[in-house]
């Protein structure tokens, strides 16, 4: 052994000032500290302290002192003291028989004390060298009997006592030491030991791991630094350290499972594949009378905003662990980017939808009063920006007051870690927004509708009419219903999910069938022609004197009115550019000063003189 320091501390020191020699031995850090103090406590709670323990520590006192262990505890495990004679010497006396252990026993019994010190061990072995002497020489003679004592050994409860030259105990000290169970075992001599020597003496975390923790009941074993290993680790984890070490179920996160992102990926996929096909569709019959009489324009909004709409399922499926994640700003931006999509989104689907209906609605009110009336598309489309606005101010009111973010909140736990958690975008006042969001496409749904009741009248085969107002009955039914439903679901993360992506998905997937649906049929059965428009608007005249209808097409869309009009019963329908021969429907009574046009580009001329635009 080398010896790498000394320290020398006041009297009967505290733990402030040893604390101090326990951090400076820390960095040193040597095998074995050997300590001279009679009250060992304070030393053991300055280690404590600084979270540091050598390899063997040893005090020339205090082991086996009741007074000790009931100090520290489990602490005294492990720690090593030097005396004279312990009871756990391993050896028995040759004159009583008994062992360390039964002198120890019978020593409290007669004298109710708690400590066996080597002071009663050795004077009882007095008696015992005394006895074997006198046995031994057979004789009383001082002369005869000292030289016996100096010349033999003898076992008693002390040892195996023998004098040198000197007439001192060759008799050496004994190292003992408590075991992992609390119990002072002697470890030297070797000879005498009761049980072996414990070295290294582990760290404080690893004894709290291995003495006081649940690591081992929980099928987990104690390091060195005394973090705990788990056996089963693809379900289980460790937690903790020391006294808290324990191994704990893996928590469950409850994340979507793959299989239904998948779905909801595949849901997305298919709205894209239908978008881009009815796009290159209308490209490709963008001359056909019918697709110009249903507005491309229109019907290309009504594409870009089913597209951004879905796109909002991909943010939703995507989730971390708990803020302090590596991801956590891309998940917070997924946060609110899903009612950025979905409210952008719809709001183009709903105005393009509402634009189309409106057009009608006012064209047929023109041309029920006999009044020139022409829709251009930039009247229509300053709804679209109405709606948008109020949608996008929503939406930055609710980015910049009380943003969507990431949090996790924990269902379940033992001992404060947490076994099962669910994550959710939430946000402080997010419900005001969210609840504003959904109540005003709620009301934009609502009018739609009343104004599709008002033109429910209008033939609805080239005007759309019926199929608008399908579709807007059915954005409006899944709004309802998928809110307050997802609400009710929201602690399933599968369902809540599932719930969302396929309302979602059917709000768009179905406006376009509705909407293209039909005129992709028309235009496969060659029910597109111009000749076959114009049969159909004449075969809506009624054959009496009395015209019931009258047709006005404007530019992308078709007005079937019907209005009795028994002053004017003569009516002729021209296109621009184009000959109104064969359009003029002729009763023989009426006058010609009284004939009537409507125009497809939305005008009506209100006499036979008026210039037709």
């Amino acid at each position: 052994l080398e010896l790498t320091s000394a320290q020398e501390v006041i009297k009967t020191p505290n733990i402030t000032v040893l604390e101090m020699v326990a951090q400076k031995l820390a960095q040193e850090d040597p095998d074995v500290v050997v300590t001279c103090v009679y009250d060992c406590v304070p030393w053991m709670k300055a280690m404590r302290n600084v979270n540091w323990s050598p390899k063997a520590q040893v005090f020339t006192v205090c082991v086996g002192l009741h007074d000790f262990t009931t100090e520290v505890g489990t602490d005294a495990d492990y720690i090593m003291g030097v005396t004279p004679w312990d009871s756990s010497l391993n050896i028995q006396d040759s004159v009583t028989g008994l062992s360390a252990k039964d002198f120890a026993d019978m020593f409290k019994t007669q004298t109710s004390e708690l400590d066996v010190t080597y002071h009663a061990a050795s004077a009882a072995s007095v008696i015992s060298i005394a006895v074997q002497a006198l046995e031994a020489s057979d004789t009383t003679d001082e002369v005869v009997l000292s030289q016996h004592i100096a010349a033999n050994n003898f076992k008693t409860i002390y040892g195996d006592i023998g004098f040198d030259s000197n007439g001192q105990s060759k008799s050496p000290s004994l190292l003992i030491q408590y075991d992992t169970s609390g119990i002072v075992q002697t470890v030297f001599p070797e000879e005498a030991s009761s049980g072996p020597i414990l070295y290294p003496m582990p760290s404080w975390d690893r004894r709290d791991c291995i003495r006081l923790s649940q690591c081992n009941t929980s099928g987990g074993t104690c390091t060195e630094e005394g973090k705990c290993v788990c056996q089963i680790s693809d379900k289980y984890h460790a937690v903790g350290s020391g006294e808290t070490a324990e191994c704990v179920p893996n928590e469950r996160l409850n994340f979507i499972s793959t299989s239904l992102l998948g779905v909801g990926y595949f849901l997305v996929s298919v709205v894209l594949v239908l978008a881009v096909g009815i796009l290159i569709w209308v490209y490709h019959h963008r001359k056909n009378a019918l697709v110009k009489v249903s507005q491309p324009l229109f019907l290309t909004l009504v594409v870009l905003g089913s597209v951004i709409s879905s796109l909002s399922i991909i943010p939703l499926g995507l989730e971390t662990e708990y803020r302090d994640s590596y991801d956590i700003n891309m998940i917070d931006a997924a946060c609110m980017a899903v009612p950025w999509l979905w409210g952008i989104g719809f709001a183009v689907t709903f105005s393009a939808l509402f634009a189309k209906v409106l057009r009608v609605k006012l064209l047929y009110t023109a041309a029920s009063k006999m009044k020139r009336r022409k829709i251009e598309t930039k009247d229509v489309l300053s709804i679209m920006v109405v709606v948008l606005v109020i949608e996008t101010s929503i939406l930055l009111s609710f980015q910049f007051v009380s943003p969507l973010k990431w949090e996790r909140e924990v269902l379940d736990d033992i001992n404060g870690i947490a076994i099962e958690s669910v994550g959710h975008c939430e946000s402080e006042s997010g419900w005001w927004f969210f609840a504003s969001l959904v109540g005003f496409n709620i009301l934009c749904l609502f009018y739609a509708l009343i104004l599709c009741f008002q033109t429910k009248h209008i033939p609805s085969d080239f005007s759309e009419s019926s199929h608008i107002f399908l579709s807007v009955m059915f954005m409006f039914q899944v709004l309802v219903l998928a809110v307050p439903v997802s609400a009710m679901v929201r602690d399933n993360t599968n369902v809540f999910y599932f719930m969302r992506a396929g309302a979602i998905f059917l709000q768009n997937f179905t406006v376009l069938c509705i909407i293209f649906g039909p005129k992709m049929y028309r235009i496969y059965k060659k029910e597109d022609s111009k000749a076959t428009v114009r049969r159909h608007l004449m075969s809506k005249q009624p054959k009496s004197s009395a015209l019931r209808d009258v047709n006005a097409v404007s530019k992308g869309s078709v007005a079937s009115i019907e209005e009795g009009m028994n002053l004017h019963p003569n009516v002729t329908i021209a296109r621009n550019g184009e000959s109104s021969d064969g359009f003029v429907e002729n009763d023989s009574q009426l006058r010609d000063s009284q004939t009537r046009r409507v125009c497809f580009d939305g005008s009506v001329i209100s006499n036979e003189n008026d210039t037709v635009q």
